[in-house]
């Protein structure tokens, strides 16, 4: 059963912890950060869309100094990373046929192999099941604690099917054998809803505010 963090201004001060230079943060079991450090004073703003992509779904803020929220992310690592191997994925349900071409995600970097793998599954009895794309890599991820880069993950116009259930899973392989990473939750819709994370055991559901993503297709 996921541990649910629970927070307050004594425990953030005594109990962070350094992994990436300047970086600090505060969990119970390795599953969710709360960033200590105070928030980037340089504000990314998000990747512009392209205006000619259907959005199968989406909880990203349109507005691009606050694609998403900074400070809790629930999080991202691989099996060589002293937290054991920990990943997330967010189920979605096309209302229409349509190509899978992009996905966009709050993904920011504490410590490791700066890098983290972004795939399509099928669901499986509500949990993530076989992978149907990917995973892609992506890179040069920015510092936790900050906002509002996006991680980005181009497809090969996947096929998906109107009323059928998928998932986006953001996690590691080969490449992040070492990674620890947050995805940031969204700051759009703050209702407690469906996802799944993996841990050693295999997926689990969970309910929780989703983390920040953008999916889109043609």
């Amino acid at each position: 059963m996921r541990r649910t963090l629970i927070i307050c201004l004594a425990l953030l001060a005594a109990s962070s912890t350094a992994l990436a230079a300047g970086q600090r943060y505060t969990t119970t079991d390795g599953r969710r950060y709360i960033t200590t450090t105070s928030a980037s004073g340089i504000v990314v703003p998000a990747i512009r869309r392209d205006g000619k992509l259907k959005t199968v779904f989406s909880n990203l803020s349109d507005y691009k100094y606050g694609t998403y929220f900074c400070c809790i992310l629930e999080g991202v690592s691989g099996p060589n990373s002293g937290h054991g191997r920990y990943w997330d994925a967010v189920p979605f349900t096309p209302d229409a046929n349509v190509k899978l071409t992009k996905v966009e995600a709050g993904v920011r970097y504490f410590g490791g192999t700066n890098s983290v793998a972004i795939w399509l599954a099928a669901d499986a009895g509500g949990l993530p099941g076989d992978t149907l794309a990917g995973p892609v890599d992506v890179g040069h991820l920015p510092l936790a604690g900050g906002c509002c880069s996006l991680a980005v993950a181009k497809f090969k116009r996947v096929p998906l099917i109107k009323g059928t259930q998928y998932w986006i899973i953001v996690g590691t392989d080969s490449h992040s054998m070492d990674s620890v990473d947050g995805w940031s939750i969204n700051n759009t819709d703050m209702r407690i809803m469906p996802s799944a994370f993996y841990h050693p055991d295999g997926w689990q559901l969970e309910h929780y505010v989703l983390p920040a993503v953008g999916i889109f297709g043609k």
